[in-house]
């Protein structure tokens, strides 16, 4: 006895309304990440924002600079402070802006979902491409946890014995 489902979130029935809604609901799911990446980008601007509003601006140190030997010749901390300071500036500006691209990307990504690849126009594929050439320009393995975490479970594997083994295939 075949058994008759309710139709779902588009009205549609059977099988077709459990895809549907599968695609609906993950439609919403980028949504919200979408959100809390702006948010989390808004909060980063903010941070650079006070920081070059702050005593600690690079522009502002440059001007309260003592003399040269006023502290002794080869004060080293004073330079590590302002090299410190500047990394931690440039670090914030490139995550703003990788972000900036993330989220521009996943909103291309939320407009276009429902349409397929095929429904993008050639400007927008240019510039999901150019987001993408960029992010993986800017990718540095070192500091993705992620990486870490599996070369950690690979190392934590047994390597294979070499029964079965043809000796035949890749190395």
């Amino acid at each position: 006895m075949a058994e008759e489902s309710a139709p779902g979130l588009l009205g549609l029935g059977g099988i077709g309304a459990g895809v549907a809604d599968a695609i609906l609901a993950q439609a919403k799911a980028l949504e919200v990440e979408f959100e809390s990446m702006k948010d989390f980008k808004n909060r980063v601007d903010e941070l650079l924002d006070k920081l070059d509003g702050s005593q600690a601006a690079d522009k502002k140190l440059a001007h309260t600079t003592l003399p040269d030997g006023v502290l002794g010749h080869g004060f080293a901390e004073a330079d590590a402070l302002h090299k410190t300071y500047s990394t931690v500036h440039t670090q914030l500006q490139n995550l703003s802006k990788g972000l900036a691209g993330q989220i521009e990307a996943l909103g291309i990504a939320i407009l276009t979902a429902g349409k397929g690849y095929g429904g993008v126009d050639a400007e927008t594929e240019a510039r999901m491409r150019a987001i993408v050439a960029q992010a993986k320009k800017d990718y540095v393995p070192d500091r993705d946890p992620l990486v870490k975490e599996k070369e950690k479970e690979e190392a934590a594997q047994p390597t294979p014995t070499g029964e079965g083994k043809t000796g035949k295939g890749k190395i």
